[in-house]
């Protein structure tokens, strides 16, 4: 089923086509931006403009007629900031509902930061922190550990507000009122100490101009994987693009491909609530989430829509951002559990693994080099290292193994022992994929530089030539000396389990 979702904010109009499946599970298949510019001028007249009215209907009739093309079975539009503090609100919502047939869903703040949060936090995998949306008119925050929100704050400081505020005609800040934008971001962002005491913090960040700004990072420092979600920058390289956006007029900066004329005007301004977003807050480190609130609306419809319609999203969202374990077989939970109680496998290396193991069950049937880069660039809550590294193992078992080239491409982004972590997830998942094939259970005793394997066989015949070749791949993996036997299965099937041995 096709379902679309239009957002409608501050800045921007944004169509995005989902395929939902189902299990409710959904994937974007299209997305498309039109630079509406609602909410140019509300602040100085608590108004919607009437030009800014003509442009934002004229793009959503653009809208409506890809969504019809697209044989779209459901469309759920909302509308954030500009509309939702707009005196002439009503009127403006008449007006679309007349002319386009569209009704919109009007957010309210908390509505709008939980939902992009939603989105957020299930794409990545940052148990605390601080997820936020920065887009044209406010700034959304949520401050959450492991699922659960403990604090909410929004506040008007988005990239196009903020540069209708303090820049000239063309679109420059002068010192003094450079100051006085800096002075007022300061003062609206939350100090430290009204943030709950989580520890170390995370710093998740959705939006256009985090999208722009990582993209921009990416470019300068040449990164070779072509990936913007969960991208990572540190506080010297916001502060460095930021100083180099402030000494450009939009025209330059406009000319910078990975930028754009329709972001701009504003990422100077949104730049510097990064900047000092993350210099007040002492969080050193950003991850980047192309996913946010239309996920998270999405989500929140499929979940409950009755709830959804009511704008009951605290009713919805521990729903939507409960912790989920990887959807594996009880065989592979046992064998994970087996390996990791003896430190076979540390706990980096058992996550890498059930989710490789989880793309193992829906990898599509090309050849080897075309699966790894499917598989490195589709979205995931790992790190980028972390999927690089799922990736290779992924594709080593499927024949891939000679290709030091690919591994080269980018040993930069890896650790020294990678091929070796590669080599172990690799084996893991092909001892796993024998025993589940065939039903088969395994027994382990293990000692320090020796594993004995006993396999009681299951249902179908089990491969042993095979077996062995895959034992010698497993110990050259883990530095041990593997023993093989197999049994017929006469004892009830207790699933794997490892038995340490210890030398005399």
């Amino acid at each position: 089923m096709k379902i679309s979702v239009i957002d409608l904010g501050y800045n921007s109009l944004k169509l995005v086509n989902y395929d939902v499946r189902i299990d409710n599970n959904f994937s974007a298949f299209s997305q498309h931006s039109i630079l509406a510019r609602l909410g140019e001028g509300l602040d100085e007249t608590g108004f919607l403009k009437d030009d800014a009215i003509i442009r934002t209907v004229k793009a959503l009739k653009l809208l409506q007629q890809t969504v019809k093309f697209e044989s779209v079975a459901q469309v759920l539009p909302v509308a954030t900031s500009a509309v939702r503090e707009a005196g002439n609100k009503d009127q403006f919502l008449a007006l679309v509902s007349g002319e386009t047939g569209v009704d919109f869903k009007v957010l309210s703040d908390r509505e709008e930061a939980l939902y992009s949060f939603a989105g957020s936090h299930t794409a990545t995998n940052v148990p605390a922190g601080l997820f936020f949306d920065l887009g044209g008119g406010t700034l959304e925050m949520v401050i959450a550990e492991k699922s659960r929100v403990r604090r909410v704050f929004s506040t008007p400081l988005g990239g196009l507000r903020l540069t209708d505020q303090y820049a000239d005609g063309n679109g420059r800040f002068s010192k003094k009122n450079y100051a006085k934008m800096s002075e007022r971001i300061l003062q609206l962002l939350p100090d430290r100490s009204e943030l709950p005491q989580l520890g170390r913090l995370g710093l998740v960040g959705a939006g256009g101009t985090v999208r722009a700004i990582a993209r921009y990072h990416q470019m300068i420092v040449d990164y070779p994987l072509d990936k913007l979600h969960n991208y990572s920058m540190d506080l010297n390289s916001v502060e460095l693009i930021h100083r180099t956006f402030r000494k450009m007029s939009p025209k330059q900066i406009g000319n910078i491909p990975v930028i754009g004329e329709d972001r701009a005007k504003s990422i100077v301004a949104g730049s510097l609530v990064l900047q000092l977003m993350m210099r007040k807050l002492k969080i050193p480190n950003l991850v980047v989430s192309t996913h946010g609130l239309r996920d998270g609306v999405l989500s929140a419809f499929l979940k409950d829509p009755a709830a959804y319609e009511k704008g009951s999203v605290d009713s919805i969202l521990p729903r939507l951002t409960s912790d989920k374990p990887a959807a594996l077989s009880l065989t592979s939970s046992r064998i994970i559990k087996a390996f990791a109680s003896r430190e076979l496998l540390n706990q980096r290396e058992q996550f890498i693994l059930m989710r490789a193991l989880e793309e193992a069950q829906r990898l599509p049937l090309y050849d080897p080099e075309t699966l790894f880069y499917i598989i490195a660039n589709r979205d995931s809550i790992l790190t980028h290292s972390d999927q690089l590294l799922l990736s290779l193992s992924l594709v080593r078992i499927r024949g891939l193994r000679g290709a030091d080239w690919l591994y080269a491409k980018y040993k930069d982004m890896l650790e020294k022992d990678a091929k070796n972590i590669i080599k172990r997830i690799s084996s893991m998942i092909t001892l796993i994929e024998i025993l589940e094939k065939t039903g088969s259970d395994l027994q382990a005793t293990l000692n320090a530089h020796q594993i004995r394997l006993r396999i009681s066989s299951g249902t179908q015949d089990f491969p042993s030539a095979l077996f062995k070749s895959t034992l010698k791949d497993f110990e050259n993996a883990f530095k041990l000396k593997a023993q093989f036997s197999l049994t017929p299965a006469t004892s009830p099937r207790l699933g794997p389990e490892i038995h340490s041995v210890e030398k005399s």
